[in-house]
């Protein structure tokens, strides 16, 4: 197995106004610099960077020549958004440089994926069908030309498991992949436990106990039967979240595409009380 980071977004506040790309990058550079020289120059590591599609609530956007970094600014949040993809990530696959890159960042990380590459003939849908335990009782199954999917737990979660495999002659037709999605609260959570285990492979051991995966592939070398802790949320807090996706977000949708709200105006008013 071989287990190592494959997605890292995180945030850094930035009250300074970004009228351009021009103004997004040497700001985000200096934000970096903030936090040390190392990941300034792991970011900006020599390639340039082109103008992208912003994201809400972000209007602009740059992406680096390989595809391995995106950064967004200027929006209705006072922060940029640094996005490192697998190959953004390719520098940071032991677990010693991972720790050291995230460990000033713990409280800004937005998103955490961890993937664990099995080398066998095992198929995605046999691979998850073998599990100890139904915690997560959302499963989804997809089935393409290029390959089959099984997500473990909602997509839309802060936390689920996708398992798939690519078909041939895909160069990692070989190989299984088991990642481990985190966002939000519990990216956080779980890049600050990421830094106390001792290997990769204590990690993909307590995130598989957490899915309950039992099938014979699954060998991370370390034997534990703990599971990933996830922060306690309150009662009262998950039922607000709930209302909000399921009242609030539509109405504010449609007041959006109405031309009624203006989603930067609406931000700022947010973060200023």
């Amino acid at each position: 197995m071989d287990t190592h980071i494959d997605w890292l977004s995180f945030t850094l506040p930035c009250s300074s106004m970004i009228e351009n790309v021009s103004d997004l990058y040497h700001i985000a550079k200096g934000l970096l610099k903030g936090i040390s020289s190392e990941h300034t120059r792991y970011i900006f590591s020599g390639e340039g960077f082109d103008n992208s599609v912003g994201r809400a609530p972000y209007r602009l956007a740059l992406e680096r020549e390989d595809g391995g970094c995106k950064i967004f600014g200027a929006g209705a949040l006072e922060s940029v958004l640094f996005e490192l993809s697998g190959r953004g990530c390719e520098g940071l696959r032991g677990l010693e440089s991972t720790c050291a890159f995230i460990s000033p960042l713990l409280e800004r990380i937005t998103r955490l994926d961890v993937a664990s590459d099995i080398r066998c003939t095992v198929s995605p849908s046999n691979f998850t069908n073998q599990r100890a335990h139904h915690a997560f009782r959302s499963v989804s199954f997809i089935r393409s030309d290029t390959g089959e999917t099984v997500y473990v737990g909602s997509p839309k979660s802060d936390r689920f498991c996708r398992v798939y495999r690519y078909n041939d002659p895909h160069p990692r037709s070989e190989l299984l992949r088991v990642e481990f999605v985190f966002r939000h609260g519990l990216a956080k959570a779980a890049s600050a436990l990421l830094c106390e285990a001792e290997s990769w492979e204590k990690f993909s051991r307590m995130s598989g106990n957490t899915y309950g995966f039992t099938h014979p592939v699954w060998k991370p070398e370390f034997e534990t039967t703990e599971r990933l802790r996830a922060p306690i949320v309150k009662r009262e807090d998950a039922d607000t979240v709930s209302w909000l996706y399921k009242r609030v977000a539509p109405s504010i949708r449609r007041l959006i595409e109405s031309g009624a709200l203006d989603w930067e105006d609406f931000g700022k008013f947010i973060f200023s009380r």
